[in-house]
């Protein structure tokens, strides 16, 4: 009775250590924009963009899908840079992925359309 009740604690214990998957991945987003937030340099700029799109091109996460929030705020950064028509198609992309958040992307689009 002890050893069954051993091989069932042990194999609790052990299917409790597995590792979990992520919904989505999120590459080096966090160090990047942390950078650029706090330096602003032209170099930590072009990391952040490039930061981004590699996040939107190679989702390695259980959806597969761009986490939320980083379409509308690449596209607002696009923005800031000068590349409107890029960045109001991030906020549509933003708007097709999570629908939520539709009230608010179609603000900014509006915003930035005038």
């Amino acid at each position: 009775m002890r050893k069954l009740l051993f091989l069932v604690s042990l194999s609790c214990i052990l299917a409790s250590c597995s590792t979990t998957t992520t919904l989505y991945s999120w590459d080096d987003y966090v160090n990047s924009s942390y950078k650029y937030y706090k330096k602003q340099t032209p170099e930590a700029a072009a990391d952040l963009m490039k930061t981004y799109e590699d996040i939107i091109k190679n989702q390695k996460g259980t959806r597969k899908v761009v986490p939320p929030g980083i379409c509308a705020e690449y596209g607002y950064f696009l923005i800031q840079n000068g590349k409107q028509e890029e960045g109001l198609a991030m906020f549509t992309k933003e708007k097709e992925l999570y629908p939520e958040s539709a009230v608010f992307m179609d603000h900014l689009i509006k915003k930035f359309t005038k």
